[in-house]
């Protein structure tokens, strides 16, 4: 069984990983557990609040009981029946390499956070959200604010085909245990997709099924790559989108850069999951 580690700090805006994962868990049998990090060094909200008194050990039992309440209420209103769970509040000082460290010690698939707002990396997703990006070694599903919960029904993967052989078979065996069609879009100048037409050819051929599809598309250097995916992504309409980051910094100001003709945030609807790129070898 797949196993989902779903971080929540009780805002609202959490609430989308929560119900994004619990939705998830509708279509295909997951081990949920939802995650909360008590920050002992950042007391800035209301029940961080009423618990500065108290010592770790009671802060955390209380933070556990809110956990399950704030979980539970949840799945009452958005009627996610049969949906089984865990909660964990644990105390730390450093938030997002506690969640990565938790995942990997108790063997999770995936890591579930929530994105908010646009612009630069940390405003678009977060502090929290960017760091599990750009550090997780353990593939991180990231919900945007503005998304509505929906049945996955199709998956794009956005690919540069470098390790293509590799990086595939992840987004197959995803929309697999799905059974969602996936659609896989691949960026490039219009005279590297002519220098490279029969190399792109052989792997369409290769993996291109009546649920896999392959479509390749001329930038347009005065755009962002963000804007192409992101006009794409409106016309293809899916649920979710895999990507395959580098792990640094200048890979994401690039994906999300913005050009000197438009300012466009990335689609702030679309689910991503971002596993860690395999270096070659």
């Amino acid at each position: 069984m797949e196993k989902i580690l779903v971080t929540t700090d009780f805002s609202a805006n959490s609430k989308k990983a929560i119900r994004f994962a619990m939705k998830l868990a509708t279509q295909k049998n997951v081990d949920l557990v939802f995650y909360n990090v008590v920050n002992i060094l950042v007391r800035s909200t209301p029940l961080d609040q009423m618990y500065i008194s108290l010592d770790e050990s009671e802060m955390q039992k209380k933070h556990q009981t809110e956990l399950e309440k704030f979980i539970k209420k949840i799945q009452t209103e958005k009627s996610f029946p049969g949906v089984s769970y865990n909660c964990v509040a644990e105390i730390g000082d450093n938030v997002g390499k506690q969640i990565i460290n938790y995942a990997e010690k108790n063997d999770f698939e995936y890591i579930c956070t929530t994105a908010r707002g646009s612009g630069v990396v940390e405003k678009l997703f977060g502090s929290i959200a960017s760091h599990l990006i750009i550090s997780s070694p353990i593939p991180v599903f990231v919900i945007p604010k503005n998304y509505r919960t929906t049945k996955i029904h199709s998956i794009c993967y956005a690919s540069d085909i470098e390790n293509i052989d590799i990086e595939i078979k992840k987004a197959i065996a995803f929309s697999t245990l799905l059974h969602t069609k996936l659609k896989v879009l691949h960026y490039d100048y219009d005279v590297n997709l002519k220098f490279k037409k029969d190399k792109l050819s052989d792997i369409a051929k290769k993996y291109e099924t009546e649920d896999i599809m392959f479509h390749y598309r001329k930038l347009n250097p005065i755009f962002s790559l963000n804007y192409h995916i992101k006009k794409d992504l409106k016309i293809i309409k899916p649920s979710l989108i895999i990507l395959f980051t580098k792990q640094n910094r200048k890979w994401f100001d690039r994906l999300f850069e913005t050009s000197q003709t438009k300012n466009i945030s990335f689609n702030a609807k679309v689910p991503m999951l971002v596993y860690r790129k395999e270096l070659k070898k």
